[in-house]
């Protein structure tokens, strides 16, 4: 009889005994997750829209320039969200892991040697980033009076991609630093998907 009380007795929910363990932070990690989640979806909804917006310019120019009646800015508004386009695509890409890498010898390193040649990356990459963000505002503070062809926009509006596009990237990197650690901070998120060269 015994025995089986103890398999008819009170049962925790293994949920809700986490819930109070973690009640402290956990409130903290879902707003913090939260953020990045609307973060994530408004840069790819960006670059979906950007994508959209230089097809259809392009489809607007070709079609006017046959029917006779070329659409004079579009080219330099096509451009212009193209390098946008590209920029956030990019940093989609670094956020995943999915740029292109060569890694023969990365892969033939012990982790401690992936540590090393990963921290080795970071030192080159993270100052580069740094600096393109830095001379980059500069460049398209010095850009914002020239116009941008016939679309009257300013030509900083494009400049302006390299330094916002910088910064994007290094909060890829950081945040893949912060999950996965130094080890697989520039290894895709799924191996199954790479595909080799």
């Amino acid at each position: 009889m015994s025995e089986q009380s103890g398999d008819h007795g009170i049962r925790q929910d293994p949920d809700r005994s986490e819930d109070r363990s973690t009640s402290d932070g956990s409130g903290w990690r879902r707003s913090v997750t939260l953020f990045w989640s609307v973060y994530d979806r408004i840069v790819t909804i960006l670059t979906i829209l950007f994508l959209s917006v230089t097809v259809l310019t392009v489809l607007v120019a070709a079609i006017g320039r046959s029917m006779g009646t070329p659409v004079r800015s579009a080219p330099q508004l096509a451009l212009l969200f193209l390098i946008w386009a590209i920029v956030l695509g990019a940093d989609i890409c670094l956020r995943k892991g999915e740029h292109i890498r060569v890694s023969v010898i990365a892969d033939a390193l012990p982790s401690v040697g992936r540590k090393i040649l990963t921290a080795l990356h970071l030192v080159l990459i993270v100052p580069f980033l740094l600096f393109l963000a830095w001379d980059g505002f500069d460049l398209a503070t010095g850009n914002w009076q020239r116009q941008l062809g016939a679309t009257g926009l300013s030509y900083g509006m494009i400049t302006l991609a390299l330094p916002v596009g910088a910064l994007l990237f290094l909060v890829s990197i950081s945040r893949r630093i912060a999950r996965f650690g130094l080890d697989a901070t520039l290894e895709p998120e799924d191996h199954h998907h790479e595909s080799p060269l």
